[in-house]
């Protein structure tokens, strides 16, 4: 009987691999843009130049499935040369995708194309942006949506014990909604820094706060300005002689706060940082519409802006935090929370607030601009203002209670736990730092010593392309790693005053182990930890992280430090800089060459044809 049986048997054995074989193939998402010079008019005072895609300020979202292999099609009909970075996305099987000039690929020419290939391994939200000359400035960014496996374990559950609920909270992350919400400046990243190099200072000081493309630039009258002035800052202008900030709420551009430089403040324009235009989008603030019906909505806040952290919240809500950088996290409830440039907060909100609009506010974390911004949260298409609902925060991003609770992406645990080696491999220590003279001050290191030069984007043939032996293991900017070894690094920022750094590594995640006031005299964590307190270091539920601040400094003591350590299991060339823009085009960044024992070899698509495959091989 069983020899009769057998072939039907094994034909059988053949359809059900076939089958499975086709459940695990992985699905293809193509998705096109289409780069072109434009005008905008974001904030009602003034079209100026932007960058549109496929037509639109801001960039189309990119939505795909997690396991997709994802081909991203740039045509650049710029007038000058471009690339795409896709922020967050692990390119460990394609780094020849990851879009930075210089190291991984040559700038996208006018009028040329180029096809990004990578995997969607990871859900969660992530999003795509120039990564040449700070066009991202000029609004070159688009949202990236990773929809999760079934199989995903999810923190849901830990938010409600109810099925219900888990499955209502599920359903909204589903429909997730992302919220761009950037600093905006009239002048373009070329203007930008052009006035910075002309006047020889370290501009900080931005027009207005936009969430989608869209806001409004507000003036307020010095009264209003003194009131939220911080203590330190107050104190600082008083020691000056300066009664104000500016009227755009800015901290003046002086020498004492530039630093030992020759300044030249005769060549700032006087929209710089003193006149304050005010203005509004034709469409006013930006609005999103929820259907309280579903019971919770998902939202995502991306900061893709030049300069600030922003601090976020939503009167009448309460949201839980539960994704950061596109990874589920422990669910934390807070009152208001901040996203780091380059950073992405996911939150969940219960729908259970009268019908009306409830005020998004949003605010700069810095000490040198009081500068906020606003949206709507409308139920049901809701025209009535929900004058009943508390403010947490005031323009400033200050709490205006004792009581509101503070979100930081450096709290959170990952979900499901995962954790670093408990010994490095290796260690390297860098200094966060000024240039100084003969340098301008706009200029940074990452080394104590010299700048990444812009001029690296031009790089040829780009790093990648290079046998990784033969890069200079004397370049100071450039660090190696063999594959799977686990690296330390600590980055001490010199003071007296430094704004936290969000700190962004290309390519994979990185464990943000500790941090602290004071020198670092030590050579590795491990010697620090027999000499710092007991749980200064967290190696068992650190955050998990692909963007991170430094501590910031605002007097004594004079440094900080930081340390991170991730595991370099993606060989490749990988940019890890500040993700202000400013000072990633002034010299704050390196380069990590990882797994030189392993290095990938890149496809001849990619070493000569953009990423199209050649017409013929010789």
């Amino acid at each position: 009987m069983s020899s009769v049986w057998s072939p039907l048997v094994t034909v059988l054995a053949i359809l059900i691999l076939q089958v499975q074989a086709i459940k695990t193939r992985s699905r293809v998402t193509t998705f096109e843009i289409h780069l072109s010079n434009g005008a905008a008019n974001p904030v009602g005072i003034g079209e100026r130049p932007v960058i549109l895609i496929n037509d639109s300020f801001v960039g189309p979202t990119l939505h795909a499935k997690q396991g997709d292999d994802v081909k991203f099609l740039v045509r650049n009909y710029l007038e000058q040369g471009t690339s795409v970075h896709f922020h967050g996305i692990s390119q460990s099987n394609s780094p020849w995708s990851d879009g930075v000039p210089g190291l991984t690929q040559a700038s996208i020419n006018p009028g040329a194309s180029y096809l990004y290939q990578w995997q969607a391994q990871e859900s969660g939200v992530y999003f795509y942006h120039a990564h040449a000359r700070s066009q991202m400035m000029d609004g070159m960014y688009g949202a990236i949506i990773i929809e999760p496996a079934e199989e995903e374990p999810r923190p849901f559950h830990l938010m409600s014990e109810e099925q219900g609920e888990q499955v209502a909270m599920t359903g909204a992350e589903t429909s997730m909604e992302t919220l761009m919400i950037s600093d905006w400046t009239q002048f373009t990243s070329t203007e930008f820094h052009a006035i910075q190099s002309a006047a020889n200072v370290d501009m900080a000081c931005i027009d207005a706060i936009i969430i989608n493309g869209i806001g409004s630039q507000y003036c307020l009258d010095n009264d209003a300005l003194d009131n939220m002035t911080h203590p330190v800052v107050r104190q600082m202008l008083h020691d000056l002689g300066v009664d104000h900030v500016t009227h755009k709420g800015c901290i003046p551009a002086m020498q004492e706060f530039q630093g030992d430089f020759d300044l030249d403040l005769d060549r700032l324009p006087p929209t710089a940082y003193d006149q304050c235009l005010g203005g509004q989008n034709d469409r006013g603030n930006f609005t999103l519409n929820v259907n309280s019906s579903l019971g919770w909505a998902a939202l995502t806040f991306i900061n893709p802006g030049s300069l600030y952290p922003l601090q976020v919240s939503i009167d009448g809500h309460e949201p839980t935090v539960f994704a950061v950088d596109g990874r589920y996290v422990m669910p934390i409830k807070t009152d208001r929370f901040l996203v780091n440039t380059g950073s992405r907060i996911s939150i969940m909100i219960k729908l259970d607030q009268r019908p009306g609009r409830y005020t998004i506010r949003i605010a700069n974390s810095y000490l040198n601009q009081i500068l906020g911004g606003f949206g709507e949260l409308a139920y049901d298409g809701s025209n009535t203002r929900a004058k009943w609902a508390e403010p947490k925060i005031d323009f400033a991003g200050h709490p205006l209670n004792k009581d509101v609770v503070s979100f930081i992406p450096e709290d959170t645990k990952p979900y499901p736990a995962v954790c670093p080696k408990q010994r490095a491999d290796k260690t390297f220590k860098i200094l966060l730092r000024k240039l100084g003279r003969p340098y301008g001050a706009y200029e940074w290191t990452m080394t104590g010593k010299h700048g990444y030069n812009m001029s690296r984007e031009r790089t040829d043939p780009p790093l990648l392309l290079q046998n990784p032996n033969d890069i200079s293991r004397d370049e100071e900017l450039i660090l190696k790693t063999n594959k799977d070894e686990w690296v330390d690094i600590i980055m001490v920022t010199e003071g007296p005053f430094a704004q936290a750094h969000p700190m962004h590594k290309h390519g994979n995640r990185m464990f943000l182990i500790g941090s602290g006031k004071g020198n670092f005299p030590w050579e590795s964590v491990e010697e620090a930890s027999k000499h710092l307190p007991e749980g200064k270091f967290n190696l068992e539920t650190p955050p998990y992280l692909d963007t991170f601040n430094t501590v910031e400094i605002q007097g004594e003591p004079t440094d900080t430090w930081t340390a991170i350590r991730y595991k370099a299991d993606s060989p490749g060339v990988w940019l890890f800089h500040c993700h202000v823009q400013t000072h990633l085009s002034g010299g704050m960044a390196m380069v990590l060459v990882d797994g030189v024992d392993d290095f990938p070899e890149v496809p001849l698509a990619y070493r000569e044809w953009n990423g199209f495959e050649p017409p013929y091989v010789i």
